[in-house]
């Protein structure tokens, strides 16, 4: 057997990144240490006060050229003049001051030419009292948008359902978080008590930074600096501000070149992101053989670019704890309809592309718990008992369906899956339910979108939730999941569990030692399609919603991109399979989409990247399932 050692060349390879990576860590370091200093934060300053200065410059000119006007008119009138002699020598004394004030650099002041530590003192002190003010107005803002989340989920719905069958098209039949936002609309929110005490504080301190300002810019009055406070208050403090954000805000208003010293410090935290970048790529070249031997190189590139997509999220300032919640919720909610596919594999039906027939039943059971108007634990726990009921029948027969078409299997599961869709949307239109919540104002049938604020949305992400350096972990949903691993995990080292893993993998042995493959294989389908069926309903109190119509035709080609990114093959699966592959996919997704926007505003780049990464992933695995075999 071959040694899994890495060669010469691996070593010189990865031995040059570290050294590379060490050099940028330590610039980083550097250059985020130095932004504490006094330098740093005189740089800072100086930039700051060569903004300002700047923008007050730009109001000096601009009243010295009012004032040479006015006194031109003033003279022309008192020389008897008509209104064309006052206009021409109103704009030939305009001309001339224009000329006149970039002559004597009214408008243009050098740091080094006066006294700042005056303006310095001031502007410091209104930069606290902005900083203040924000935090609390911060603050404010997420009580308020706390206290009216429900409220936003409830017009979210409504304007999903208002847009009809036909707003659920071929880019968002996969039922996507970003489908439908819930944003709190922050127009009616009041400024509290005390915001309003902060923001006299600040303009307090704005007046103070105006007198010196003066000192500096004889011809400015107050009417003038009043009419630059959005600009200069700008320019000082906003909510959200990082060292970053500033040091741009005043690089861009301010024109000074600050120098490597100045670059190092506003480069300190990508440089030190990407030497530790740097050092995980060292480490991928180095243990290349054995990563690829243990993990195989589709899961290892997966898992990189998602390490990538991490600090790319951190360099461009998007919160990583924020898309890590985002990432284990999209974890909790995926996981059972990715292990739905776990038994399909196992007993030899393959990857079960099928599973809208499953999620109806999930959806029907969903449907009857806000038709009988049953909420909370109890509604969520008849709903999975309602879908279970029903997927088990239509596991069953599909399961008999499947046995008189082997070999065919994953080309009658996409048929047979698509057509359960198809046939459902009519029956959306006809089934007889009442409930004002699902049907339409007006017309026939079940709206497209309906929200779940009044069952059990968000039941299981609630429950028991906790933060841990600022990652929201949704303690029930991942229970949850886990408790389905658990059963299914017990379920395959059981009698049947073992016999129906031997019928998938030599169904000719498997007879000959009496066990009945057919019966084997119903009994996965069945289990795929009743984990189907559960997983939909943890899907939608999760989402928050539930879609009908076309939305869950693309589903179980989700599911299977999943279970294959963690190393499944379409005759073998594993637990560990479906945790670490729908980990890998969905944080993918989560993270690829709002890192493509941040690179390239106001595209579609983020859609796209989704469309490749799941229907990548597919196509690699079919092109690969055919020399698959069982280990």
């Amino acid at each position: 057997m071959r040694k899994l050692r890495a060669t010469k060349q691996q070593v010189i390879a990865s031995a040059l990144i570290v050294v590379l990576a060490a050099a940028l860590i330590v610039v980083g370091v550097y250059g985020l240490s130095a932004r504490s200093t006094e330098s740093g934060l005189k740089l800072l300053e100086d930039m700051r006060l060569q903004a300002i200065l700047n923008t007050a410059g730009t109001g000096a000119v601009d009243a010295y050229i009012e004032a040479e006007k006015k006194a031109a008119t003033q003279a022309v009138r008192d020389a008897g003049g008509g209104m064309s002699e006052i206009r021409e020598a109103s704009a030939k004394a305009a001309e001339e001051a224009a000329i006149k004030a970039e002559e004597m650099g009214i408008g243009a002041v050098d740091l080094s030419s006066i006294d700042t530590t005056p303006l310095g003192n001031a502007l410091n002190e209104l930069a606290e009292a902005q900083r203040a003010y924000y935090k609390e107005e911060a603050a404010a803002q997420a009580i308020y948008i706390e206290e009216h989340a429900e409220e936003a989920a409830e017009a979210a719905a409504e304007e999903a359902a208002a847009a009809g069958p036909a707003a659920v098209d071929e880019g968002g039949d996969d039922m996507d978080l970003e489908m439908v936002e819930e944003t709190v609309d922050l127009s009616g929110f009041v400024a509290t008590e005390e915001m309003n005490r902060l923001s006299a504080i600040v303009d307090e301190k704005y007046a103070a930074l105006c007198e010196e300002i003066k000192l500096v810019f004889t011809a400015l009055d107050d009417d003038v600096l009043s009419t630059f406070k959005p600009t200069i208050t700008g320019i000082v403090a906003q909510q959200g501000d990082t060292f970053e954000k500033e040091y741009d805000r005043a690089y861009a208003a301010s024109g000074m070149m600050p120098g490597l010293s100045g670059s190092i410090m506003r480069q300190g935290r990508t440089m030190a992101i990407a030497g530790v970048g740097l050092l995980i790529l060292a480490a991928a070249v180095l243990f290349y053989i054995p990563l690829v031997a243990k993990m195989g190189v589709p899961r290892l590139i997966i898992g990189l670019f998602f390490i990538l997509l991490c600090l790319l999220a951190m360099i461009l300032g998007l919160s990583l704890p924020t898309q890590l919640s985002n990432t284990l919720v999209r974890l909790g909610m995926n996981g059972v309809l990715v292990l739905a596919m776990l038994p399909g594999i196992q007993c030899g039906i393959s990857l079960n592309l099928g599973l809208p027939i499953g999620i109806i039943g999930g959806l029907i059971g969903g449907l009857l718990c806000i038709e009988f108007e049953m909420s909370g634990w109890i509604g969520f726990s008849f709903a999975i008992a309602v879908g279970l009921l029903i997927s088990s029948v239509t596991g069953l027969l599909y399961g008999m369906l499947l046995n008189r078409l082997k070999g065919e299997e994953m080309s009658v599961t996409t048929y047979v899956g698509f057509s359960v869709v198809s046939l459902m949307c009519i029956a959306w239109l006809v089934l007889p339910f009442t409930s004002l919540v699902m049907k339409w104002p007006l017309g026939q049938g079940l709206r497209t979108t309906i929200g779940l604020q009044s069952s059990y949305r968000h039941l299981l992400n609630d429950f028991l939730s906790f933060k841990v350096l600022g990652v929201t972990i949704p303690t029930g949903l991942l229970v949850f999941f886990a408790l389905c691993c658990l059963l299914m995990w017990l379920f395959m080292r059981s009698k049947t569990g073992i016999a129906m893993s031997a019928a998938g993998a030599n169904p000719r042995f498997a007879a000959a030692t009496g066990i009945d493959v057919d019966k084997m294989r119903i009994i996965g389908t069945m289990l795929s399609t009743m984990l189907a069926a559960v997983g939909i309903i943890v899907y939608g109190q999760s989402y928050g919603f539930m879609q009908l119509y076309q939305a869950p035709r693309q589903m179980g080609f989700l599911a299977a991109s999943a279970i294959l990114i963690g190393g499944a093959t379409t005759s073998r699966a594993r637990i560990s399979h479906v945790i670490i592959g729908t980990f890998l996919f969905q944080g993918v997704l989560t993270l690829g989409m709002p890192v493509a926007n941040a690179l390239v505003p106001q595209s579609t780049i983020s859609e796209t990247l989704r469309i490749l990464i799941s229907n990548g992933i597919i196509l690699y695995a079919l092109t690969k399932s055919g020399g698959a075999s069982r280990g």
